[in-house]
């Protein structure tokens, strides 16, 4: 049995406030906590502690010997009946974890929910000292109960946002995957179309056995391009909406089956099509065909094939002088020369120049 492990905000912050291996790790923790008790009182926004969330690595998996520890613990072939508790205290039941001079409490109880295991406190080894982690713990839970201690509103927070942070990574990873397995199917069939077909994006829908219905459908043909001598494969990528209230997820998902095929947005060509479908054309990325003949021969998806959205700003544009200025102030989108909509930066200079835009550029009269 593989227990879910979590540690507290308070335990993180309070009680680890030493001996971390990395002390970067310590502050984004410290950050997770303010951010998170300013959504809790209204003053962020849950994007805000999402985005903290997702620029660190789990919070049980972080660099301090107690952690390193207790995440062991509780992972795969963990024995209930192997794990030494603290005794006297139960309601919840607390298990000791030892390393070093670090000290902690974990609990599995179910109130703190089911397939769970929290590290609620710790502290350092004292022994024969009423400071000692344990004889303080055991004081402070028969004076005051265990509420202090165990998981809290905060908590509660970056747990749904955490369940949310690994809905969208799956349902993202399972968009990936599919597109590639296509790819390695209509390769087979040049100029027959297949098709998949996807859920939205949350816990259930990615579960197995769902009975939600899908909400758009990704289809691919491809086709043999000869490009001076080289032969090269084109892909034709059709998005259906099947669920027009779900026009934006549908978009996104196009996005990371595209990604997964050619990850720069500057290759994809828009294609006319109905007003319920998105349809896009690109040479695919060589590196995609043998990412989607290893998925197909080892039954999953190459460590190298991560699921990431479309690259955009990998080339260098030109656009007419008019509105350029302004638009590199506000932000907003320009028309370059070979018809690509991109908004202007001041960092251009490091990027490769497209070569369309520079034939054009030559052949304007001077001050356009």
């Amino acid at each position: 049995m593989v227990l879910n492990r979590r540690v507290t905000l308070r335990c993180l912050t309070d009680d680890l406030d030493s001996g971390w291996e990395n002390a970067d790790h310590y502050r984004a923790v410290k950050d997770l906590r303010r951010l998170a008790n300013q959504c809790l009182a209204h003053e962020a926004k849950k994007s805000l502690v999402a985005r903290s969330l997702r620029n660190i690595p789990r919070l049980n998996t972080l660099a301090h010997p107690l952690l390193r520890h207790f995440e062991g613990s509780f992972g795969a072939g963990y024995d209930a009946t192997s794990s030494e508790s603290i005794s006297g205290l139960t309601k919840p039941h607390w298990w000791k974890q030892k390393t070093q001079q670090w000290r902690g409490a974990a609990t599995d109880h179910s109130m703190v929910g089911e397939d769970l295991v929290w590290l609620c406190a710790a502290g350092i080894r004292r022994a024969g000292d009423k400071s000692d982690f344990y004889t303080k713990f055991m004081r402070d839970v028969e004076r005051t109960g265990p509420k202090p201690y165990l998981p809290a509103e905060e908590d509660s927070l970056l747990g749904e946002i955490d369940e949310k942070i690994t809905a969208q990574d799956a349902w993202r990873t399972q968009i990936h995957s599919s597109a590639l397995a296509l790819l390695a199917e209509v390769r087979e069939d040049p100029g027959e179309t297949r098709s998949f077909q996807f859920h939205a994006a949350s816990r259930k829908s990615i579960s197995a056995g769902s009975s939600e219905k899908p909400i758009g459908e990704i289809c691919l043909a491809v086709d043999a391009v000869n490009m001076e001598g080289t032969e090269l494969c084109e892909v034709f990528l059709v998005a259906k909406v099947l669920d027009s209230s779900q026009l934006l997820q549908v978009d996104v998902a196009c996005q990371y089956a595209r990604a997964a095929l050619q990850s720069d947005a500057e290759e994809w060509k828009a294609t006319p099509y109905t007003e319920n479908a998105f349809a896009f054309s690109a040479l695919i990325d060589p590196a995609a065909l043998v990412h989607a003949a290893a998925l197909v021969r080892e039954g999953e998806l190459p460590e190298e094939s991560r699921p990431e959205g479309l690259r955009i700003g990998l080339r260098a544009h030109y656009a007419r002088k008019h509105g350029i200025v302004d638009a590199r102030v506000d932000g907003s989108p320009v028309l370059s020369l070979c018809g690509y909509v991109f908004v202007p930066t001041a960092n251009h200079e490091s990027l490769e120049t497209c070569a369309e835009c520079s034939q054009r550029h030559n052949q304007l009269k001077p001050g356009n």
